[in-house]
């Protein structure tokens, strides 16, 4: 079972690639959009990497030391409040205008689209 998941996902990530390769040199007008999502895409499993990396080391922490119980939980992450207070909470203006959203520049344009939509039916 688990030989046929491994072959059914390796098979979907090879059409998917060839996909993405045959469209991005055929269709020069889809290649800034492809682009931007894979850019999208290698970000995201950029911070998944990381995140996973995070959580293993406090696993490792937690697991293997022998007083985890006295750690507070910014300790056994290794962080401490001076780094936590360096992050900026972001100002939030209302209404926002589509050409000063930055959150939405890293979507593609077709779902800041939907979003708008969204919004336009909500106000």
């Amino acid at each position: 079972m688990f030989t046929l998941i491994t072959v059914s996902c390796s098979l979907f990530l090879i059409g998917l690639t060839g996909w993405t390769v045959t469209t991005y040199f055929v269709r020069k007008d889809s290649q800034k959009f492809i682009k931007e999502e894979l850019k999208n895409l290698s970000d995201i499993f950029k911070m998944f990497f990381v995140s996973l990396k995070s959580l293993i080391k406090v696993l490792a922490k937690a697991s293997f030391s022998s007083d985890s119980s006295e750690d507070t939980p910014a300790e056994s992450t290794g962080m401490d409040e001076q780094a936590l207070t360096l992050v900026e909470a972001p100002s939030v203006e209302m209404p926002f205008k589509e050409d000063e959203d930055t959150a939405l520049s890293s979507f593609s344009p077709e779902l800041v689209e939907v979003i708008t939509e969204e919004e336009e039916k909500v106000a």
